[in-house]
Formats: C-alpha cells, sequence, structure tokens
C-alpha cells in the first residue's frame, strides 16, 4: 500500500470521527411539516449555527405528517375530569355522603308512598280506610303490634321491586366505601325500620316476604347492578355502543345516587337532620304559646327536626 493510500485513509477515519461527534452532541429538535418537501434541518446545540441541509437529507422522507415535539409538562393536561360521586366509589367510609343519601331514600319514600295511595287497591292491597290520614299514629300502632303476617301482594311486587329496592339500599352504601356484607346491614336497616316497621306500617301490617327478601335478596341484586354499573363506566358509559342506553342503564343501576347529585347540584344548599326528645325544641316561644293554650307538657316527647338550608 501506497504512502498516498494510507494518507487517504488516515483522513477518512478523521472526518468520520468528526461526523459521529457532530452527532453526539445534536438535541432533539426536529421540525416536521406535511408531506415534507424540504430537506430536514437540525440545530448544533454547540452552536447555533445550522448543519449542511444536504447531510441528512435521507431523513426528511421518514415522515409525511406534521408533528409537534415542542410540548411541556405545562401544555399537557395530565389529571383526569373526575367522575360524579354517584358512578365513583369512595375509597374509605363515607359516613357523609352515606348520610344525605339517606335524606334522599327518606324524601324519595314519601313521594313513593303518596303514589301508591294512588294506584289501585289491587295493586297495593290498600283499602280506603288504609289511604286515609286520619289516625295514622294509631293505625301504625295496630299495624306493628299485628305483624308481621304472610302478606297477599302482587308477585310483581313482592320478588320483582322489593328485591330491586333492597339493591337501591345496597347500592348507596357500597357507593358510600361500605363492603359488602356492611352494605347488606345497611339495605337490612333501611328495608325493615325505615320501610317496613316504618313508612309503610301506616298504610298495612309489616310483611314477612318484605322482610327477608328485600334485604337477602336485595343485597344479591345490589352487588349485580353495582358491578353492572362499573362496567358501564370502564367502558365509557356506553351499552351496545349508545351513550344514551348507558346514561338510561347508569339511572336505573344507581337512581338514589343520581338523584342525590341533580338536586344538590341544582340546589347548591344543604339538609340537616336532628333526633329532637325535648318537648317543643327547646323552643321557648313555642312553648309558652303552647302553655297559654291550655296545651300540656309533656316530658316524654320523641320528635325530628329538618334543618334546610338555601
Amino acid at each position: 500500500m501506497s504512502t498516498k493510500s494510507i494518507a487517504a485513509l488516515i483522513a477518512c477515519f478523521s472526518s468520520s470521527c468528526y461526523a459521529f461527534d457532530g452527532l453526539s452532541s445534536l438535541n432533539s429538535e426536529f421540525t416536521y411539516t406535511d408531506n415534507i418537501k424540504q430537506p430536514l434541518l437540525m440545530t448544533d446545540s454547540s452552536s447555533d449555527s445550522l448543519l449542511p441541509a444536504d447531510f441528512y437529507s435521507n431523513y426528511s422522507q421518514l415522515t409525511s405528517n406534521s408533528y409537534a415535539l415542542n410540548y411541556d409538562e405545562s401544555t399537557l393536561d395530565l389529571e383526569p375530569t373526575p367522575l360524579p360521586k354517584y358512578l365513583s366509589v369512595s375509597d374509605q367510609k363515607d359516613w357523609d355522603y352515606l348520610l344525605h343519601q339517606t335524606y334522599t331514600i327518606l324524601g324519595l319514600s314519601v313521594v313513593t308512598a303518596a303514589t301508591m295511595t294512588l294506584l289501585p287497591e289491587s295493586v297495593t292491597k290498600w283499602d280506603e280506610e288504609s289511604r286515609s290520614l286520619k289516625g295514622l299514629g294509631k293505625k301504625w300502632k295496630d299495624h306493628v303490634t299485628e305483624g308481621p303476617v304472610w302478606d297477599r301482594d302482587e308477585h310483581f311486587l313482592n320478588y320483582v321491586m322489593h328485591p330491586y329496592f333492597g339493591g337501591v339500599y345496597y347500592t348507596a352504601a357500597r357507593h358510600s366505601g361500605f363492603n359488602e356484607f356492611e352494605s347488606f346491614l345497611y339495605s337490612a336497616t333501611m328495608s325493615t325500620f325505615f320501610w317496613e316497621y316504618g313508612v309503610e306500617a301506616f298504610a298495612e301490617v309489616p310483611s314477612w316476604q318484605d322482610i327477608f327478601i328485600t334485604p337477602f335478596l336485595g343485597s344479591v341484586v345490589g352487588e349485580m347492578m353495582f358491578e353492572a354499573e362499573q362496567n358501564i363506566v370502564a367502558s365509557g358509559g356506553e351499552v351496545l355502543g349508545s351513550e344514551t342506553m348507558g346514561s338510561v342503564s347508569l339511572f336505573f343501576l344507581n337512581p338514589v345516587g343520581h338523584i342525590h347529585g341533580w338536586v344538590s347540584n341544582a340546589w347548591g344548599g344543604s339538609a340537616e337532620f336532628q333526633f329532637v326528645d325535648n318537648p317543643w325544641f327547646d323552643n321557648q316561644s313555642a312553648a309558652k304559646f303552647a302553655a297559654d293554650s291550655g296545651a300540656v307538657y309533656d316530658s316524654a316527647f320523641y320528635g325530628g327536626q329538618l334543618t334546610i338550608t338555601f
């Protein structure tokens, strides 16, 4: 090998080293345009000068689309939009949310009882005396003392609607962060003491079917409702590819949560219920007025006080 050949090889090797050194100092600021027609330009971070355009011309064929690579954390929205409480599940026991849902159930129960008085006797088995508002306290005491009994309600009410409402109670507790057994206890308490021996006892004698079927079968139905709801939420709120069907399904799977959420968002106020055992609610003006009117002061007093803030 001649001296000229050796010198040429050394020159080529030096140029290659310089080229690789230049590549290692390049930063990642690329400029792409749609359907690139111009050579790709890259800046040298060690100097603000541009490298020869034809040096990287072969890289201009790597893309035909436009990309923006200059995003930073300040321009990216990394926080997901939070779900409303009636679609999410609390990661801990949220007693306050469960209490507010219980208030909603109280209101809905009153509406349900009023609606049932308008239904035909063939459906509710409530006669005219049961529908009457006269002597409610005596009727409640007589019904509670007489029951429970095996009722003669329609099978649809006993074995479809009661398990469904038991499931509604159950899902209210599940969304508040309670486990399966705790949610069952809540459903049993609401269905037995609040509804069967509470609201409904003003019109009829408590029922054996309702006492057992509503919480037990209702908890099974409720867990199925809860899991179905979470699956729909995970799929983007769609059922069979339809958002409308998804919204309707989500409502019936958790009506208490939805209604509570709608009312809270539209109203913006608050409601508090407090058990009271002191006569006249410590209202001295009302007590004096009652005493002046000849009312007898009764030291044994039980009642409730509902405070609504607008």
